[in-house]
């Protein structure tokens, strides 16, 4: 007998409500677990967001476009610890090339200059060693005089260091610094692993999955009209915290709300396709990425109780 096809509904709901769990187990107040929260985005310069921070200052304005300014949940998911729980902290350090304060170590060179260098490398080492100070203002920094030089001969491809390795064996001091050039925001994962172990588990890892999903995936239509087909609403954002109990985890450094970058579902987790007599995987497996949407500073650490 051929199975009946399955006809995917033009319409459904635009997002999960609710509060779900896996296990089935009821949490103790020295249970372990993740609590995921669920929130619509705030538009960080919206009016809903302006309204959030209006009475506040410093870092708590700068954290209300979160979802500390949005009310209520939408869906909540409370999942067992996992296996992977890291966290990474980053700052953006660059090298940088400080060549320009090299302008004492070229005081010896005087008001060098550079002639026409049209026949090559040949010609430039010639000019250089021929340079008189009618050539330029007196004071100019040679390699200033180099740069406009081989921009005009059409050699805009060589660098002063290509002028000065061919032809005296010698580059500039890079004059090379560690500069800080901001902080970076943190990216993190977190993977699962489900077995029901009966009709009720298996139903609740399914919504669960719907809940990931309609927070990873924009809604159709503008503000306040689903119809409107010109836009599309961003995806929610969702509070990641570390339970013990009902209170925040204080030994496991917590995040601020974040986005779903990459939601991965897997069904076949034990590398076969295996269900039950209902047609339920006997396993699910799902990988979530997240990026935080909030930098985290310094003054937000705290010595005691949980903290970022």
């Amino acid at each position: 007998m051929l199975a009946k096809k399955v006809t995917i509904p033009k319409t459904g709901t635009l997002s999960a409500k609710g509060r779900f769990r896996y296990p089935d187990i009821a949490y103790q107040s020295d249970s372990d677990y993740v609590q995921f929260t669920f929130h619509d985005y705030s538009a960080p310069f919206s009016q809903q967001s302006q309204v959030a921070a209006g009475s506040l200052f410093g870092l708590n304005a700068y954290n209300a476009s979160a979802s500390s300014g949005l009310g209520g949940a939408k869906a909540t998911v409370l999942l067992y610890m996992p296996e992977d729980i890291e966290n990474q902290y980053g700052a953006g350090w660059t090298d940088t090339n400080l060549s320009n304060m090299a302008k004492g170590a070229l005081g010896s060179f005087g008001a060098a200059a550079a002639g026409d260098i049209g026949k090559g490398i040949q010609t430039i080492a010639e000019t250089l060693g021929k340079a008189t100070e009618n050539a330029v203002t007196k004071g100019t920094l040679i390699t200033n005089v180099i740069s406009d030089a081989l921009n005009k001969a059409n050699f805009a491809s060589l660098t002063v260091n290509d002028i000065f390795g061919s032809t005296t064996g010698q580059i500039l001091n890079p004059n090379t610094e560690v500069l800080y050039k901001g902080p970076q925001m943190r990216n993190f994962s977190l993977s699962f692993k489900m077995a029901p172990k009966n009709k009720k588990e298996a139903i609740e890892i399914k919504n669960i999955i719907h809940v990931f999903k309609a927070a990873t995936l924009p809604r159709f239509g503008g503000a306040g009209d689903a119809t409107n087909a010109s836009f599309v609403r961003v995806p929610q954002i969702v509070d990641v915290t570390f339970k013990t109990g009902n209170t925040d985890n204080p030994w496991v450094s917590q995040y601020k709300p974040a986005v779903i970058k990459n939601l991965d579902v897997s069904y076949t987790p034990d590398g076969a396709w295996a269900t039950y007599g209902d047609g339920s995987p006997v396993a699910t497996s799902i990988k979530i990425q997240f990026q935080e949407i909030k930098m985290v500073y310094a003054d937000e650490l705290s010595e005691q109780g949980a903290s970022y």
